[in-house]
């Protein structure tokens, strides 16, 4: 490239000059009056454009082809020209006419972005025009040595090879710029840059010519559509190639960097934006027309063998002297070239160091020299020394890296995008004030992402372009490598440097300061609060923390072992949905942590958090402080267990290395993982007990280097491999189907890959730590948004490398950990070192994220028994304080995470694992959540409608990864059982006390239920037996209609339930009088007959609850029988049982349980039904899930079990019982006012019960979906009625024994919670309707050994046992579970879920008869019916079928 600016600095500095008013002599900023106009300013910028760059314009056409070609070089030219008129607006600031003036590309960046961005501006600036002095190095060396060997060929008529070595030449060239570097200042080079725009237009042009005479002479137009044929190159060269091309096509459009020194020569009026506008639409087409013609000429003259250099790459012989000239041409232009460009970072580096030494003599001082025929020179030693080492390093890195096409493309591809792209685009979007997320902001950043994306491509190929040339048989290869080997040392050496100099999280400054306040009551923190030169707002020592530093926290946090896992993840997802999934995770992370970091300062007072919990606690209370608490020891216990499972891996790895290359790769070297995992244990016990947190910063550096350091060998490796095979591996879709996974396994892969990359992403519990380092003003939010921006930006490129150069290095075989799965095997010295990194990282990161925890359970400790010694006392052991609980509970804490790691030793099923469990609540759930408190949201804004789709969309994933996770590791689900509080409450007459600390409103003990304790009521009611007919449901729907209609239920269930939860108060919503009963509230609702019928359809629905259950336990003892006669008789036997003793034993146990007087004594029983329920439900899903994945198959169909398995009768009949089924499955109604009765307010008991349902329907749908799904997958058409006791499962039986118990158990319990109101109904009545009997009203005391008395009612005692024995009599009856479990559905769902709640809420609402809402919810209520009769005959019809087989009492299976 060339520039003719004559006696303009390309990087001027500005002086402050007194206006002169804009005068004839002077402009409005007080310099001279400007001349320029459209034509000066088109000439500047075609020579500044027209150079070096051109003649790699043809070998990068051939990668191309004739159509990508020019059409990419036109996209170029599109790109250019659009960003450059964006960049011409930004000359002036503020008004485009009179605004202050920027007279350089810097000051234009410091006027429209400011702060950091100017430093990121200066660093790319100057590192591109280091990079251009390399590579002007290189090409004229080239251009030397092609003269050599054009005379040497000539002289022996092309019989000699000419060899010539190019170091001697570029010596020469470094020679020649020492002493061009002396010359003072820039505007004493305008000669130098006239000639070297000459040289430019002679070689450009010669090049041009030749090509046409070329073609000429050949008669022949050479190339083809898509370029050089993949098969003179592999498949990969041909992509790195191609990628390669599109930087050396940028190299040639970059002069984006000089465009406002140009436009500062321009006069006005017109606007000097509207001139330039003129003239970049001129120069542009005028050297994309010049470029068009070489390129183009080029490749027709050589067609796919065109050089990468047209001059000196020997496509031209003859003629021979015309070759020499250009080559003349180009030394002498890059002699001239070379200090156009390096001159600015000169002077740059020597007013800086003026400015930070300006006493030294060395640096300020010069001597004059009289030079003949010229006069004085002023010599500078500093000048001398500074411009003479940085020229003789860009001359050795010259002769290190002396591939010409390598070099200019990566140049092209670091220049192209920062400086005339990014900058131009930002700088356009503030001087304009484009509103955020307007069409024209999304299409600038669009066009910024795609040149981003082009750019990486395209240094990526030039990379890969200097390890093809050294599989070409180059000579420099071993002095690449020499080189590469040493620079990475150097930079290692550096950062490690850097990073003992300044630890990575300066947490010691801050524990420093709050333990000195802490310690000194006395303190006056007043002093503080203002805000001091020495302390921040909140009396800590002054924050001095920026964008980069932020940056690098979030990086060093985020990047570790999570990036082994993540070509294994690609390998799942393919080459399409891996890199999309990965980038999908980086915008979700940047946005929910822009949420987040927004929470950090309290919007009233100011005051900060400095913590996610104190964020949490502050925004959302103390019961979801509590719960981020669970959630986040939960997770750091987790991390801990991956964390040692991967330093085993690692540790095993190096052993299995060193026995391999001991033995031989045919041996085969069997290591047990349990003795290294003891030892990482035994390690982590004594690290343990170092006993704050803020004295592990040394461990926390170390942990951090060596993170890098492993990540960057598993990169570095990928390449080479991809290097090595030539040969891009992989597939679009990932890991195929039928060739290494079923369709099932590829399910569950894909689910588990997402939790992979949702591990590598994980760092928001970090976020608000780091974001407390950083000092103000401008606001700590402003800067860690950028900070953001800026690290997640670095980390994805780096995962998307790592995931993407391993998938391609190894393709659907990628695995799971990068380092220790085998996928390499050598170097085995570099494995062993990264392997090694990977065991000292994690020894440091076991205890940066197990501190927490120690703390918060020793604090806790102390607090609970302030007293005790074993706890508090600390004994001095030379001078080292040990504390007797810590030693234990820290060592316990450790050995067990070492035994579950040694249980579960899968490193890819963990961590998908922890990514699932981890990133949903702390990287989404938390942020969205504190920043809708923080904004204060409107409740169903689009806004936050918005906020809560993005939130339920994770939650899925979140849930598909953990599942996906799950069946990697075990293959079957492990149960956990969730704690019940009874449902329940008694209602006890007592006198108002007016509300009082003690008391509510209507004189009842104070309620403290919250959301969280309703929904586990409404989800412990829901979640029964009625899942077990789930599948058998499903089944006759079909994969369709199936899901479908469960979720219509749940949606009718949930809306009917916020209707029904706003009759708890009759009159006000706030204040009225409380209903206690679903009775109550019709009562005070709708009184009159309704209430009649209300209580009828109630008892009658408990009546068949209760028979329905007897059916249910009756049906799994006989299945436990059946089991075990099965397993013993290996199948052979059909076992048949008779169900009627089993329904009395049943009806027995009912009998002595119903005989607990009062329904408030039966929180016992409660509890223990709700633990068996969820037992058997999570038994019965996760044999589903494995019964899926042993067969490798999803059954089913569309449309459910086909017409010819049964006939077209018994298929409807089927759907309708089915409606019935899981109609059942949802009815809880009957006791959502009881829940609700136990709710606190304020809030108002409504809206925490709309909260309570919408959580508590979301989970149940969400389970008996999969439920329901995994039992219609595992079984398809087969499924059967009851899934645990249909025998579609027969082992392992033990399993099946447990879940059949537990159903046992549970109904037991739940006959007793059902049974009880009408037991309580029926005996009121009685006692009312006949006060006076003793029969009825006697209690007779009775003793019962070691419980006390026992008030017996001889009333109770009969009419309770007569109605078990009633119940008992007709399950012997009609036992047919799923057909009575339907028609209890049918009859119960309409009337007590849909028909009352939106009768009370009209009459509640006082809704006008035929308005709008009355009708639809009129609507809703006669669709329901249609629903509830069609599901009642259906499940009749079941009945009917049953009875024509059926011999009562003589039921046997």
């Amino acid at each position: 490239m060339a520039t003719v600016l004559p006696q303009h600095q390309a990087f001027d500095v500005s002086v402050d000059v007194q206006p002169q008013s804009g005068s004839k002599c002077f402009d409005d900023d007080g310099r001279l009056k400007r001349t320029g106009t459209v034509w000066t300013a088109s000439a500047h910028i075609i020579t500044a454009v027209i150079g070096s760059g051109v003649l790699a314009l043809a070998w990068a056409t051939a990668q191309l082809g004739w159509v990508a070609g020019p059409a990419v070089m036109l996209l170029f030219a599109f790109v250019t020209y659009y960003t450059s008129t964006l960049l011409s607006f930004c000359y002036r600031t503020g008004d485009p006419v009179t605004g202050k003036r920027n007279y350089t590309y810097t000051d234009a960046v410091r006027s429209n972005l400011g702060g950091y961005k100017v430093k990121i501006c200066g660093f790319v600036q100057y590192l591109n025009l280091f990079g251009v002095a390399i590579g002007y190095t290189i090409a004229s060396s080239i251009s030397m040595v092609a003269i050599k060997r054009s005379n040497c060929f000539h002289s022996s008529d092309g019989k000699d090879e000419c060899h010539v070595n190019s170091n001697p030449y570029m010596i020469a060239f470094g020679i020649a710029e020492i002493i061009f570097s002396q010359i003072e200042n820039f505007d004493q080079l305008w000669w130098l840059s006239i000639v070297a725009a000459v040289m430019s237009f002679t070689y450009s042009t010669i090049g041009l010519g030749l090509g046409i005479g070329k073609v000429v002479e050949t008669g022949t137009i050479r190339g083809s559509m898509t370029g050089v044929d993949i098969g003179t190159v592999t498949e990969a060269q041909k992509i790195w190639r191609s990628f390669q091309a599109l930087g050396d096509i940028a190299f040639a459009y970059s002069y984006s960097l000089i465009l406002i020194e140009i436009q500062d020569t321009v006069k006005s009026p017109p606007s000097e934006a509207k001139t330039m506008r003129k003239a970049t639409l001129i120069s542009v087409a005028t050297t994309t027309l010049f470029y068009m013609l070489c390129g183009c000429m080029g490749y027709a003259a050589f067609g796919d063998a065109s050089p990468g250099n047209l001059l000196t790459g020997f496509g031209f012989y003859n003629p021979y002297w015309l070759i020499d000239i250009a080559n003349a041409a180009i030394v002498i232009h890059l002699v001239g070239a070379y200090q156009v460009f390096v001159q600015p970072l000169f002077a740059f580096v020597e007013k800086s160091a003026a400015e930070k030494f300006p006493d030294s003599q060395f640096i300020s001082k010069n001597i004059k020299i009289q030079i003949p025929c010229v006069g004085l020179y002023n010599l500078n030693m500093f000048r001398l020394v500074w411009r003479t080492l940085f020229v003789i390093t860009t001359t050795v890195i010259s002769m290190i890296l002396p591939f010409f096409n390598d070099v200019v493309g990566l140049l092209g591809a670091l220049g192209f995008w920062p400086l005339t792209v990014y900058f131009p685009v930002e700088m356009y979007i503030v001087q304009k004030r484009i509103p955020k997320w307007s069409t024209k902001w999304l299409c600038l950043q669009t066009l910024s992402g795609a040149c981003l994306i082009i750019t990486i491509a395209a240094a990526a190929g030039s990379i890969a372009g200097g390890r093809l040339i050294a599989d070409q048989g180059t000579t420099y290869i071993s002095a690449f490598l020499q080189s590469q080997q040493s620079h990475s040392q150097l930079l290692g050496s550096y950062q490690q440097q850097e990073r003992e100099q300044k630890p990575i999280l300066k947490m010691e400054d801050n524990t420093a300061a709050r333990n000195h306040i802490h310690a000194n009551p006395a303190f006056d923190i007043s002093v503080m609060e203002g805000g001091s030169k020495f302390f921040d707002d909140d009396g800590r020592p002054k924050r001095t923390g920026n964008v980069m530093t932020a940056s690098a926290h979030i990086i060093t946090a985020v990047i570790g072992s999570g990036v082994l896992s993540l070509a294994w993840a690609i390998a799942q997802l393919g080459w399409v949905v891996g890199p999309v999934v990965m980038v999908m995770f980086s915008i979700v992370t940047y946005y929910t942590s822009c949420l987040l970091v927004a929470c950090y300062r309290d919007p009233v007072t100011g005051n900060r958090n400095s913590t996610y919990s104190a964020a949490v606690k502050n925004r959302l209370g103390g019961f979801m402080y509590k719960v981020l608490g669970i959630v986040q020891r939960i997770n750091l216990y987790g991390i801990t267990i991956g964390y040692t499972i991967t330093a085993c891996i690692s540790m095993v790895a190096i052993r299995k290395n060193a026995c391999v290359h001991k033995h031989g790769e045919g041996k085969r070297c069997l290591i047990n993982s349990n003795p290294y995992m003891i030892a990482f244990g035994v390690i982590e016990i004594i690290l343990s007990q170092i006993p704050n947190f803020d004295k592990m910063a040394w461990l926390s550096t170390v942990a951090a280097i060596m993170s890098f350091t492993y990540s960057g060998i598993g990169l570095a490796l990928g390449i080479a491999k991809v290097a090595e095979i030539k040969t891009i591996k992989g597939s679009l879709a990932g890991v195929t189907i039928g060739v290494q996974v079923t369709q099932t396994e590829k399910i569950w892969r894909i689910f588990q890959a997402l939790g992979d990359i949702a591990f590598a992403y994980s760092f928001a519990i970090v976020l608000i730590e780091i974001e407390d380092t950083v000092k103000s003003p401008p606001s700590e939010a402003k800067t860690m948004k950028t900070a953001s921006k800026i690290s997640l930006s670095v980390t994805s490129i780096f995962y998307i490398l790592c995931g993407c150069l391993g998938y391609a290095a190894f393709g659907d075989i990628a695995p799971g950990n990068l380092l220790t799965g085998t996928g390499f095997s050598n170097p085995s010295w570099l494995i062993d070192i990264a392997n090694a990194a990977i065991v000292i990282h994690l020894i440091g990161a076991y205890q940066v994220f197990s501190q927490p925890f120690y703390a918060f359970v020793e604090k806790k400790a102390a607090q609970l028994y302030p007293d005790n010694h074993f706890i508090t006392k600390d004994i001095e052991i030379m001078s080292y304080k040990l504390n007797l609980f810590k030693v234990v509970w820290r060592t316990l804490y450790v050995i067990s995470t070492t035994l579950l790691s040694m249980i579960f030793p899968f490193f890819n099923g963990v961590v998908g694992f922890l990514g699932a469990l981890g990133y949903w609540p702390m990287t989404i759930y938390f942020p969205v959540a504190m920043y809708i408190a923080q904004k204060q949201i409107p409740k169903w804004s689009t806004r936050w409608v918005c906020l809560q789709v993005l939130c339920l969309s994770v939650l899925v994933i979140a849930l598909l990864a953990a599942v996906g996770s799950i069946v990697g590791v075990m293959g079957d689900n492990k149960n956990q059982m969730l704690q019940h509080n009874q449902v329940f409450d008694v209602s006890v007459n007592m006198p108002p006390q007016g509300g009082s600390k003690c008391f509510d409103d209507d004189g009842r003990l104070k309620r403290t239920g919250t959301v969280w304790t309703a929904s586990a009521h409404i989800i412990t009611a829901v979640i029964g037996s009625g899942v077990l007919s789930l599948a058998w449901a499903i089944a006759q729907l079909g994969w369709v209609a199936g899901p479908a209609v469960m979720f219509l239920f749940s949606l009718v269930t949930y809306y009917t339930s916020t209707l029904l939860s706003a009759c708890y108060r009759s009159g006000d919503s706030d204040t009225g009088k409380r209903n206690y009963t679903y009775m109550d509230a019709v009562q005070s609702n709708l009184g009159g007959v309704k209430v009649k019928i209300c209580g009828y359809v109630q008892y009658l629905n408990l009546f068949g609850v209760a028979i329905g259950y007897t059916i249910a336990s009756a049906i799994s003892m006989m299945a436990i029988k059946r089991s075990n006669c099965f397993h013993k008789s290996g199948g052979k036997d059909p076992c048949h049982i008779n169900s009627n003793p089993y329904m009395i034993a049943f009806g027995v146990v009912e009998i002595i349980f119903s005989q607990i007087p009062d329904f408030d004594q039966l929180w016992w029983l409660s509890i223990v039904a709700a633990v068996m329920s969820f037992t058997y439900s999570t038994i019965g899903l996760g044999l589903g899930i494995a019964k899926v994945a042993e067969t490798g198959t999803i059954m089913g169909s569309m449309t459910g079990i086909s017409i010819g398995t049964v006939s077209e009768t018994e298929k409807m009949w089927r759907s309708f019982q089915a409606l019935g089924d899981i109609a059942f499955a949802y009815s809880y109604s009957l006791i959502l006012i009881e829940i609700q009765d136990t709710v606190r307010s304020p809030p108002s008991e409504a809206k925490t019960m709309k909260k309570a349902t919408t959580i508590s329907v979301a989970v149940t749908t969400l389970f008996y979906m999969l439920c329901g799904c995994m039992g219609y997958a595992a079984f398809g058409d087969l499924a059967p009625g009851n899934l645990l006791t249909g025998f579609g499962f027969y082992n392992p039986y033990w399993l099946l024994d447990i879940a059949n118990v537990a159903i046992v158990v549970h109904l037991v319990g739940a006959y007793q919670v059902y049974c009880q109101p009408l037991f309580a109904f029926v005996e009121k009545a009685a006692a009312k309707k006949y006060p006076d009997s003793e029969f009825i009203s006697r209690e007779i005391k009775i003793p019962v050994p070691g419980l006390g008395h026992c008030n017996l009612n001889l009333f109770r005692l009969v009419w309770r046992t007569a109605f078990v024995i009633v119940t008992t009599v007709i399950s012997m009856l009609l036992p047919f579970f799923n057909d009575v479990v339907g028609l209890l559905g049918a009859v119960g769902f309409w009337p007590l879920t849909v028909y009352f709640p939106v009768e009370m809420y009209i009459a509640q609402k006082r809704i006008p008869k035929w308005s709008t809402r009355w009708l639809c919810l009129q609507i809703l209520s006669v669709a329901c019916l249609i629903i509830t009769i069609a599901a009642a005959a259906g499940s009749i019809a079941g009945v009917i079928s049953d009875l024509k087989t059926y011999k009562p009492f003589k039921t046997s299976y």
